[in-house]
C-alpha cells in the first residue's frame, strides 16, 4: 500500500464517492467543532491534490502533442538518423508528471494534525 493511501482519511475518501454523501453528512454532524475543522482541512487538501494532479495530466498531454508534432517536423527536415527526437516528448512528459506528482503529494500531506494528536 502506498504512503499516500495510508495518510488519506477514510471520511475524506468517501467525499469523492457520490453514493456516500448522505452517510458522510451524518458522520460530519456528529463531529466536534475541532474535528469538523480538521476534516474540512483534510478535505480541502485532498481536493487541492486532485486539482494539481489533473492539471499535471493536462499539461503533460499538451506537451506530448506539441512535442510529437515538433519531433515529426524535425525528423522530416533532418538528414541521417534522428529517431532519438521521438523520445524527447516522452522524457518531457515523464518529468512533468513526476514534478506535478511530487507537488500534489506535498500539498496533500500539508493538512494539520488531528485534534487528538495535539
Amino acid at each position: 500500500m502506498s504512503k499516500a493511501k495510508e495518510i488519506e482519511d477514510p471520511l475524506v475518501a468517501q467525499a469523492f464517492d457520490a453514493d456516500k454523501h448522505v452517510q458522510l453528512a451524518r458522520a460530519i454532524e456528529q463531529l466536534t467543532p475541532d474535528e469538523a475543522a480538521f476534516f474540512v482541512a483534510k478535505l480541502e487538501a485532498a481536493l487541492r491534490k486532485r486539482k494539481i494532479q489533473l492539471t499535471g495530466y493536462l499539461v503533460a498531454m499538451l506537451v506530448w502533442i506539441v512535442g510529437t508534432v515538433l519531433a515529426l517536423a524535425y525528423y522530416g527536415m533532418s538528414e541521417g538518423f534522428v529517431g532519438w527526437v521521438f523520445l524527447v516528448p516522452f522524457l518531457a512528459v515523464g518529468v512533468i508528471l513526476w514534478t506535478f506528482g511530487r507537488w500534489a503529494t506535498k500539498v496533500g500531506a500539508s493538512a494539520p494534525k488531528p485534534p487528538a494528536a495535539e
